[in-house]
């Protein structure tokens, strides 16, 4: 019986689909609000949120998730499919227009945020966004 118990918790642990959540974080280094607005893939959102588009103000100096969403996988980065889970993101800025590819893995940063055998791993995607990326 001693023997088993270890077994059967092996077993279970081992068994486990991991998960990873994705985040996706705009810091906002301008002196203007941004406005962000995102939609997550219908497969990807939850089913209690009663409106698929999340809306967002910026203010400037500040940072803020503009979406997550978990998945079964590992941590790891996902390239140029880093927005797979994503359907629309949009930025606003007053009297601006956005020049930087937000659509470019290039102009994101990725980082690991949590990965471990007994907690779903979390990874996330920095858009960092200044003056220069507006004209």
């Amino acid at each position: 019986m001693k023997k088993i118990i270890p077994i059967l918790t092996l077993m279970f642990i081992t068994s486990c689909d991991p998960g990873v959540v994705n985040k996706y974080v705009v810091e906002n280094r301008t002196e203007s609000d941004l406005e962000i607005e995102s939609i997550l893939e219908y497969g990807k959102r939850k089913i209690t949120e009663k409106d698929s588009v999340k809306t967002i103000e910026l203010k400037p100096n500040m940072e803020s998730i503009i979406t997550k969403y978990g998945e079964i996988g590992n941590a790891h980065d996902k390239g140029n499919n880093f927005l797979n889970g994503i359907d629309t993101i949009i930025i606003k800025k007053i009297n601006g227009k956005l020049t930087k590819d937000i659509f470019d893995r290039k102009n994101w940063k990725y980082k690991v945020l949590k990965s471990g055998l007994f907690a779903m791993d979390e990874v996330e995607y920095k858009l960092i966004l200044n003056e220069n990326n507006f004209r």
